[in-house]
């Protein structure tokens, strides 16, 4: 059985840094307190990340070969097209359906992840699972939009759901580095 490292990298940190944008943006529905506690507790948890990001960089670990991006092209063709559409789909929709602006972010930002996961580092499950949750949570979101018109309800289920997401999934990483004292590997 081969194994392959577990740690925390730059695109984890950057998961968990828009993941607190996403709660503490759109926790408008939650009421005064428990806006501030999520608000703290998204914090907490992109903190444990940028510990877990620190504990990798002291153990000198370098992800793995098979998790390294195929090319920056891909990179670029990707963010470049999901800018287009994010930006163009938020010009029409802040004219047509402005509640649905949160729902449409999280689809495009879902459809990202698995992009990235087909082309730019093919693969990984971690970007498959945030990409479909996340497309799926963006469609809820829309369809919520466009039969309720209920914007704070798209916000705390595509907007606070995509956040809990992106920190559920660095923080457990991330937990697992914290937690494991011997070299960090993980069965295939």
């Amino acid at each position: 059985m081969t194994s392959r490292a577990i740690g925390i990298y730059p695109g984890h940190l950057i998961g968990a840094s828009f993941g607190v944008v996403f709660v503490i943006v759109n926790g408008g529905l939650l009421d005064q307190p428990a806006q501030l506690l999520a608000g703290v507790l998204a914090c907490i948890a992109a903190a444990v990340v940028l510990i877990g990001f620190v504990a990798t960089i002291r153990r000198g670990q370098q992800p793995p070969e098979r998790d390294m991006p195929r090319s920056r092209t891909a990179f670029l063709v990707i963010v470049g097209i999901e800018a287009v559409l994010l930006f163009g789909g938020l010009a029409l929709l802040n004219q047509w359906q402005p509640a649905a602006n949160v729902g449409w972010i999280a689809l495009i930002v879902g459809l990202h992840f698995l992009a990235f996961a087909l082309w730019w580092i093919p693969g990984q499950r971690e970007l498959v699972v945030i990409g479909a949750v996340m497309s799926a949570l963006g469609v809820i979101g829309l369809v919520i939009a466009f039969t309720s018109h209920d914007e704070a309800l798209v916000q705390l289920i595509a907007g606070v759901g995509s956040g809990l997401v992106l920190l559920a999934t660095s923080c457990a990483t991330a937990m697992r580095v914290l937690l494991d004292r011997g070299p960090v590997t993980q069965p295939e």
